[in-house]
């Protein structure tokens, strides 16, 4: 499965780089493959390790003083043959 997720805390101010960095931290320690952009980070996992390291970073970011976190995710759940975050890009790539 591969995910596309981008967490933010509300009413935390105009820079959340803070929250963002811990977070990357904790998608870094569950050893997931992933891949960081300016706008979100992309997973590589299944359901239940997604949705455990996704869990994880929201109550941190609670932990770190915010009340409200949006959580934002696409999910890529194809059955049909594996799929992984390379391959994407390489398919791609492939036809440019």
């Amino acid at each position: 499965m591969l995910a596309e997720v981008s967490l933010a805390p509300v009413g935390e101010g105009p820079s959340v780089s803070r929250f963002v960095a811990r977070a990357v931290e904790i998608i870094e320690q569950s050893g997931l493959e992933y891949e960081f952009h300016a706008m979100g980070t992309n997973l590589q996992g299944d359901f239940e390790q997604i949705m455990t390291v996704v869990k994880r970073c929201s109550d941190a970011m609670h932990a770190m003083g915010a009340q409200r976190v949006i959580i934002r995710m696409y999910i890529d759940d194809r059955r049909d043959k594996p799929s992984t975050l390379k391959g994407k890009i390489e398919a791609v790539k492939e036809r440019l």
